[in-house]
């Protein structure tokens, strides 16, 4: 199973959202601490992918 790889948009969000003292870059260098960054991002990659725009600006709410 391949996972999505988080792009640099999603692992600033995750970063903000953990509210770290460390650097982006720092955490992306600690093995333990990107793997958790990484999740982060996904799963905010997974909740952008739900929202539909196009929709929202129809004002369709047609499930």
């Amino acid at each position: 199973m391949v996972r999505a790889e988080p792009d640099q948009a999603a692992l600033e969000i995750a970063h903000r959202l953990l509210r770290v003292t460390a650097s982006l870059d720092a955490m992306l260098q600690h093995p333990a601490l990107r793997i958790v960054l990484r999740r982060v991002a996904r799963n905010h990659m997974e909740r952008r992918a739900l929202v539909d725009v196009k929709k929202l600006q129809a004002n369709d709410h047609d499930e």
